[in-house]
This record gives C-alpha cells, structure tokens and sequence, in this order.
C-alpha cells in the first residue's frame, strides 16, 4: 500500500474543496479550477467528470495514481502548474483521455512510465518545458497519439524518433533548430503516405544538407519565419530537392520587423521537389514574374505580401486555385490569370487599392471568384465576368463600395451562389435583375440597404434556398406577394428590415422554411395565420421586436413545431392580462422548448428585469374573494359613470341643437376619417360613390362645413342631422385622433335616437388592437357589426365596392340601381367578412 499518496488525497479532501473555487461549466461534466490555488488535485468532484481545468495552480509534483478518482476524464489541462516532476502511473486509470496540455511547466526529468495508461491519448502539448530532445520523452507506448505540439522548447536538433511516423501532427515552432542533417528525417522517408504534417515555422535554420528531404511524402510543411535573407531561402530550397509535400507555407509572419526580397530565381527550388499547394506570406517581391517552377502547383496563395502585379513565365501551367490576399494590386490581373487555363477558382480578397475590374479574358474552367473586401466599383456588372467565365458556379462580391446590377446576369446560368453583402446595388428591387438566376440556391444581399419596391424582385429564383436581406426594405404593398415564388426556400433572414406589420399571405408559399429571422423590426403583434403554412419551421427570431406579448392562437403555432426560439429583448407586459402568455413561457421553458436568452419583463415597473419564467403573478380566487367588493363598487360605480356621462352629454347636446324636427336628408353619408386619411377619401371613396352610378352625394368636413361655425356644431347640423348614415374610415391615425372618437360617439348617439342612422365602418388597413380597447364605444360596436375591409386584388375590390354601394343604398328610397358587377363568390366574402371580425 502506498500511503504517501493516500495521505496527498486526504489532505486535498480536508483543505482543498473544489466546491470553494472551482466552477461548473456543464452540469457534473465540466469543471474550471484555474487559478484556485490548489496544491493537489480536488477529490470532490463527480466521477462523471470529462473536462477539468487546472491551469495556474501550484501542484508542483503530480504523483502516483493523481487522477484515480476520475476515470471517465477526455480533457485535462495542467498549464502553468509549477511541475517539476512527475511520478511513474501519475496518469494511472485515465484511459478515456484524448488531450493532455502540460505547456509552461519546467520538468526537469521525464520517467519512463510517465504517460502509462493512457491508451487513447491523440494529443499532447507539451510547450516551453524546457525539452532538449524528442528522444528523452516517453511516448513510445502512447499508440494512439496522433498530435505532438513541443514548441518553445531548447531542441537544436531535428532529428526525428521512430514513432514520429505515426503522427499526424508535429509540431516543432520556435525551437533552436538551426541545421538540418542529412540523417535527421530518416525514420520518415521511402514511405508514399501523406499523413504527417510537420511545423517548423520560426526556427532559426541557416542550413539543410542536401538531400535531407529527400524521398520524404508530407500532408504539409511550414517554414514561416525560418530564413533570415533570400540567399538561405533560396540555397535551403533547393537542398529539399526530392521532397512531396501537399502543402509548403514559406515567407515570414505578417508582423515581422524583417521580410524577405523575393527576386528572380528565388523559388527555383520548387522545381526539384513535388508540391501541390503553395502559401508565401509576408515576402516583398522584388520581380513580379513567377517562373516556371510555378507550373506544377495545383494551388497558390500568395498573403501579406507588397505584390502590385504578376505574371508567369510559362502559359502552360496547372494551378486551379489562386489566392492573393491582403497585397497591393491596383487592378485585376487578367493578364496572367488568362495565361492559367486550368482555373478553377480565384480569390482576390481584402485588398484595398484594388479599385480597377478588367474583364476576365478566357477562363473557361471558372467555376468560384471570390474579389470581397476591396475597393471595387463595377458599373457593369455581371457582364465583365460572364464574358470570360461562362460556367462561373459561385461569385462573391461583397463588402465593396459598389456594384450596378445592369444585365439581369447574362449568360450565368449556372450560378449557384451569390454574395452581394455589405456593397452599395443599384437596380435591385427596381427591376427584376434575378430573373435568369433559375439555378441560384444561396443569395446574400443583407447590408446593402436596398429598397424592394416591385413584387417580382425575386423572381425567377425558383432553386433558392437561402435568401438574406438583413438591412434593406420593402413596400408596404409588395410583402403580401414578393416571395410566392421562392417555393423551395429553407432559411430566410429579414431582420432590420424595419418591418411593421406582417401580411397573413407573406409566408404562404414557403412550405420548406425552416429558419425565420424577423429580428430587429418594430413588429407590434403577429397574428397566428402567418405561421399556419410553416410546417417545417423550427427555428424562429423576433427578438428585439416591440411585442408586449403573444395572443394564445400565436403560441400554440409556436409550440407546434420548433425547437429554437427567440423572443428576447421584447418589452414584455408581466400584468395579469397576460397570464395565458406568461404560464405558456413557463410551460415551455420546462417542455424543451428553447429560448435563445432569457425573457424579462417592461412592465409593470416593480417587475422590470424579472424573467418571464419566474413571474409569480397574483391573479388567484383569494386576491379576488379580498378586492370583490371593493372591485365590483368601484367598476359598476366608475362604469355607470363613465357610460352615462359619454352618452348623456351627447343626447343632450344633439337634443339642445335639435331645431328642427325632421331635418331634410341632404347627404347620403357623413364621412368619418382622419385628416392623414383624407388622401384616400379624396383619391379612392369620393370618386367611385359621388362620380358612379348611381350617384351618392356625401357630406365631407372639409369641403361642406360652414366655415365660422364651431366644429361641434358643423359635426351635428351639417354632418349627422343631414346624412342618412355615417361612414367610417378606421385606421390607427382614426384610434389616434380625439376629434375622430368624438365624432363617432355623436353618431352612436344619434343612432339612439334615430334608428334610421346606419353606421358603415370601412377598415382602411391594420390598427393596434391594445390601442382600440381605449375605444370603448368602438371596440365593443366592431364585436358585434359586420364591416368592410379594403385589402389588394381585383376582384376582392371589385366585392368591396359591389357591398359599399348595397350598405349606403339599403333603406333609401332609389328608383334606379347600380348596374351589378361581376360575379363573385358570396359564400367566400361572408367567411373572409366573419374571419376580419374574429380578427379585431
């Protein structure tokens, strides 16, 4: 029995409490104990434990059997513990462990037996220790080991153990490695393997015996930072003759103080080794000609360097993809790009004195351009491209500072991808420009603040699966329509589209949805009908909307079908008039149902910041047995007054200026609207009732009342007394106006009195239905009462006019009738008639 490591783990039992200090970062799964200021491993975590954290910690020495308590271990992390020494079996019963980081820890001594038992280990890091070689540590047992990361060490020497072989990752940065011999790599070579990928980057080498790579197969080597001028760089490639290599990364890191002049000549080397891809980084090119070398690669990217143009020396080469980021080209380089037949795919990013597009010339292989992030300004676009890339699949031209879109993209038939994010458009949303696009599956045109004015702004995108549109606009009038074709649409982002209200029709054809995002938008209510065709629906955004709550019909749409939702940063109304909403987020946050952030009420203010989940509302039987009589005195009392008082002040006020006792009927109808409303009566009611056949004349505050007579006056002697009904225009400027509420309880009031006064209310578009219940008169007048709704489509108007005229003509006394319009289907009106009721 070993009693030294008994006593260690009673003592951490009795001082060292993980519970103190330590902090769950996934229930009984994942522990932090950085920086607690542990000497030993805590005991009292759970056995379950899969992922521990105890980095900066002084442990100092770990012992036989450290971990024996948790078996089930994958990740452990020992950076910057202060170890010295680590005992034979200190990893004892860690057989489930796959990471293992012991960076920043000054072993002195590494035992044979240090990492037994840990059978699947894949990774290992084992930085700044001091290591002098990969020969002193003890990972011959490790057999599933697959990545080794031992940079910042003392090694001087490269040479490479037998089971390096097995790796697939070794990395050896910012070691001492300043020669290279011709033995060093001999365990690697004559093997046609791809696997190992070895990382050299910012050793100081000045020489490579020849023949060192040679017969070496490599998955990638990087060489970043290792040569001090062009000379080393050039002699020490050429000595790799013989080397297969993937992947070759040269040059220097983009903040070096230092960079390399490549010159010509500088990669003749290439030209002795076998390479597919090729990344130089940070050079300064002295000589924009790249020589035949060059010809072989497969790939080329070339990074933070000054390159301003290029060309290659031979037309006859074999590079599909070429990259060049972040350098100092002014305008395309079409010259060269057409000497490369094989392209396949082009990226010229983030580089911003490219201003200048020359037409591609002959890239008949094209299928990915790539030109984001610079400083293009295209007048003609798509034209330059398709001319010269007739098969082009994907083409992304975001974040530049313009692009006019004055082709409807000729002969691109077969794009499949399309990114125009973050860059001013012209013509989109003013003209179909997608039309010939029937093969386009993505479309990103978020940022570019584009106005989508015509309802065909998407058609001909019959494939398109995902469309963002984040930060641009829409019509009013377009939103019921614009995307009925999009019939195989799965993700859609509208957010900060400044959207105010959703049509029932918007979503109709969009069958596949399964991604909606309506975020940022000053979205007031959402009625459930939007989501009555969204079957495949199960990730939803309305966060940071103006919802002070769901009605119940919303929230079982809701519940339906997602998995994810998003309703947060809402100012949500905590009172009991939404306890149905608030026992639904209750019910649902304990279902599964997922709510991205947590819900908070606005209102009422003693509950502002709560969660939703966590209200605990006092709308119970006993609050209401305690207030029932005080409640029932105070609202019949307050109700009695409140109703005699509107409808006795406006009976005895009609009464009072009743001069006459049968009033000639003068005018059909009296128009009820507000002033911001009026555009419409003048441009739409006026016309088709006082202009038609037959012909209604109707009474309209500014152009039939007295002038110099009090408006109250005018609204009961000219506007009542002497129209045989009252006609209604509701919209929310009308809740909004108090002269509109107060004309509307006059004529409640006369109807009282004269049951010949009819009332036709006409619903000129959507209105808040929180706003309406202060309208007491109204609201409970459109509960019981048909009305008309003025909607979009021909033959819906065609009904609308057809049931106005009926309404006004019904109990007057006309010889001659309106010629009937075309048939419609009756049946359909009463139920659209019943649904706009159940609506409101």
């Amino acid at each position: 029995m070993d009693y030294q490591w008994i006593l260690c783990y009673t003592l951490s039992y009795v001082f060292h409490s993980a519970g103190s200090c330590c902090i769950e970062e996934l229930p009984s799964v994942s522990f932090n104990c950085c920086k607690c200021n542990l000497s030993v491993v805590p005991l009292d975590l759970p056995i379950y434990t899969t992922q521990l954290d105890l980095s900066f910690n002084p442990l100092k020495r770990l012992h036989k059997k450290e971990f024996l308590q948790m078996l089930k271990l994958e990740f452990l992390d020992l950076t910057r513990c202060s170890i010295t020494s680590i005992e034979d079996h200190a990893f004892f019963g860690l057989e489930n462990l796959q990471t293992l980081i012991l960076t920043g820890n000054p072993i002195s001594h590494w035992s044979p037996l240090t990492f037994s038992g840990l059978t699947f280990l894949n990774r290992l890091v084992i930085v700044e220790t001091s290591l002098t070689s990969l020969s002193n540590l003890p990972v011959t047992q490790l057999t599933s080991l697959k990545e080794l990361n031992v940079g910042r060490n003392l090694l001087k020497s490269l040479y490479l153990p037998s089971y390096v072989s097995s790796l697939h990752i070794l990395n050896l940065y910012a070691n001492q490695i300043s020669d290279i011999k011709e033995n060093d790599l001999k365990n690697l070579q004559n093997t046609n393997v791809f696997n190992l990928s070895l990382i050299l980057s910012q050793n100081p080498i000045d020489y490579i015996a020849p023949g060192a790579f040679r017969f070496l197969s490599l998955h990638m080597l990087h060489l970043k930072g290792c040569f001090s001028n062009a000379d080393i760089m050039n002699t020490n490639l050429n000595a790799m003759s013989g080397l297969r290599v993937e992947k070759l990364v040269v040059g220097h890191y983009r903040n070096s103080f230092s960079k390399i002049s490549s010159q010509t000549g500088s990669f003749e080397g290439l030209c002795g080794m076998n390479v597919k891809e090729l990344t130089i980084n940070g050079l300064h090119f002295a000589t924009n000609t790249f020589s035949e070398c060059f010809r072989n690669l497969t790939s080329m990217r070339v990074v933070n360097t000054d390159l301003t143009l290029m060309s290659f020396q031979s037309g006859a080469s074999n590079i599909e993809k070429l990259e060049i980021k972040q350098s100092l080209l002014f305008h395309m380089p079409s010259t060269a790009i057409s000497a490369l037949k094989q392209l396949k795919e082009i990226r010229i990013t983030k580089n911003q004195k490219l201003e200048n597009f020359e037409d591609l010339i002959e890239v008949p292989n094209l299928e990915l351009l790539d030109l984001s992030n610079n400083n293009l300004k295209i007048d003609t676009c798509c034209s330059q491209i398709s001319n010269g890339a007739p098969i082009i699949h994907h083409l992304n031209l975001s974040y530049n500072p313009l692009m006019v879109l004055a082709t409807q993209f000729l002969n691109m038939s077969h794009l499949r991808t399309l990114d125009l994010s973050h860059t001013q458009l012209t013509n989109v949303g003013e003209y179909p420009v997608f039309l010939l696009l029937e093969k386009l599956i993505y479309l990103d045109v978020s940022y570019t603040s584009c106005h989508f004015y015509i309802q065909c702004s998407f058609c001909g995108l019959c494939s398109l699966e995902v469309l963002k549109v984040s930060h641009t606009t829409f019509d009013a009038n377009i939103l019921a329509s614009v995307f009925k074709n999009l019939t195989e649409l799965r993700f859609l982002d509208m957010s900060s589209c400044g959207l105010k209200y959703i049509p029932t029709e918007t979503f109709v054809s969009l069958t596949l949805l399964h991604t909606l995002d309506l975020s940022k938008n000053n979205l007031l209510e959402l009625q459930a009908s939007v989501f009555s065709h969204l079957a495949a629906l199960t990730y939803f955004n309305v966060s940071s909307n103006r919802f002070q709550s769901f009605s119940e019909e919303t929230t079982q749409c809701l519940s339906q079908n997602l998995v994810k939702v998003d309703l947060s940063h809402n100012p949500y109304d905590c009172s009991c008039d939404q306890e149905t909403f608030l026992l639904w987020v209750y019910e649902q946050s304990s279902r599964g149902l997922r709510f991205r952030e947590s819900l908070e009420c606005n209102t009422p203010e003693y509950l502002k910041g709560t969660q939703l989940s966590k209200v605990n509302l006092s709308c119970n039987l006993t609050i209401y047995v305690c207030f029932g009589v005080f409640a029932i005195t105070v609202v019949i009392a307050g109700g009695l007054f409140h109703c005699y008082k509107q409808k006795y002040f406006h009976l005895c006020y009609l009464l009072q200026t009743d001069k006459y006792d049968n009033p000639e009927k003068e005018y059909d109808a009296f128009v009820i609207h507000s002033s911001i409303d009026e555009e419409w009566v003048k441009e739409q009611l006026v016309p088709k009732l006082e202009e038609g056949y037959p012909c209604f004349k109707l009474c309209l505050h500014y152009r039939d009342f007295i002038p110099g007579v009090p408006i109250t006056s005018n609204i009961v002697n000219e506007g009542i007394r002497r129209s045989r009904k009252a006609l209604v225009i509701l919209s929310q400027n009308f809740i909004e106006s108090k002269w509109c509420s107060f004309e509307f309880e006059m004529v409640l009031s006369w109807q009282f009195l004269e049951s010949q006064c009819g009332i036709i209310v006409i619903l000129l578009e959507a209105v808040n239905m929180a706003h309406l219940k202060h309208m007491l008169g109204l609201n409970k007048y459109l509960r019981k009462n048909t009305y008309l709704k003025w909607v979009d489509g021909y033959v819906e108007r065609k009904v609308f006019w057809k049931r106005l005229r009926e309404a006004l003509q019904q109990g007057n006394e006309l010889t001659n009738s309106a010629p009937e319009p075309e048939d419609v289907n009756e049946e359909k009106y009463k139920k659209q008639n019943e649904h706009n009721r159940m609506n409101l």
